[in-house]
């Protein structure tokens, strides 16, 4: 008798630990963005390659952002049935590279960089709970923003994006703007696409980062004056998911010393069609 009771209790322990151990919903989504590595993998340790730029006010600099740090991403999840939407967010920590080249030897303007990057998405169950991940899969992503900290005094207000495809596209909320990851945006392959900023800070620079094959490369945009910023890129020919980031900074950050990382960068991803 004391036997079977024994072995009563084990079962029934060995039943309350398998259920406590029982994957939920939110795990199953956790795991899901822990193993992707395409849309929640918004590191800059390879950022772009150094550029240089001579401007009239006699100041010649080569700049890049050096190899990052990142915090454990807060990840917040809310669910209703079989829907469920995410904020993904982190911090990224490092130095922005500056060398000022028009003097001998070179002058070293490296400073700390310090920044959170944020981005939202919405997953769907499509399957069963005895499905891989318990039959949730990403529907939809937004853009990622990123802005710098403690100092943040510029502002990217909306971006207009103009190609044969999207002649009128505008982009005025990057986290709540989303796109169906079996349909992005899809420009064709190396067609122009001409890109307008819109931000707060007349006197800055903006760049677009994205990838030629494995190589990054950065292009700046055109100062208009009034806090509006041009440039055009020719979309690249392999058809994969990419990214391009446009990313704004005053001209205090890259030309001067004392300047401190102030940056708003918004992270559009997109499709080249075959």
């Amino acid at each position: 008798m004391k036997r079977k009771l024994l072995f009563l209790a084990i079962l029934a322990l060995a039943v309350v630990v398998g259920q406590c151990a029982k994957e939920t919903d939110e795990d199953a989504i956790r795991g899901l963005i822990e193993a992707d590595t395409v849309y929640f993998n918004t590191g800059t340790e390879g950022d772009s390659a150094s550029g240089e730029y001579s401007l009239s006010r006699d100041t010649t600099i080569i700049w890049w952002r050096g190899p990052q740090t990142h915090s454990e991403p807060i990840i917040e999840i809310n669910i209703a049935e079989d829907s469920a939407w995410v904020s993904w967010s982190r911090d990224n920590d490092g130095y922005l590279r500056i060398l000022k080249t028009d003097s001998i030897p070179w002058i070293d303007w490296s400073k700390t960089l310090s920044e959170t990057a944020e981005l939202r998405a919405t997953f769907l169950r499509t399957g069963t709970e005895d499905d891989d991940y318990r039959g949730w899969e990403l529907h939809t992503i937004s853009l990622a923003y990123g802005v710098s900290n403690p100092t943040s005094t510029v502002s990217i207000d909306s971006v207009h994006i103009s190609s044969s495809g999207h002649p009128d596209l505008w982009i005025i909320d990057p986290l709540n703007t989303y796109f169906d990851v079996e349909n992005l945006i899809t420009f064709q392959s190396g067609e122009p696409v001409e890109i307008t900023l819109y931000t707060n800070v007349a006197d800055g620079h903006a760049f677009l980062h994205t990838f030629l094959g494995i190589l990054p490369v950065r292009l700046p945009f055109t100062n208009l004056g009034e806090g509006v910023y041009i440039g055009t890129w020719n979309a690249q020919l392999v058809a994969i998911p990419r990214f391009a980031i446009f990313d704004l900074m005053p001209h205090s950050t890259l030309y001067t010393s004392e300047g401190p990382y102030d940056f708003n960068g918004w992270l559009l991803p997109y499709m080249i069609s075959q």
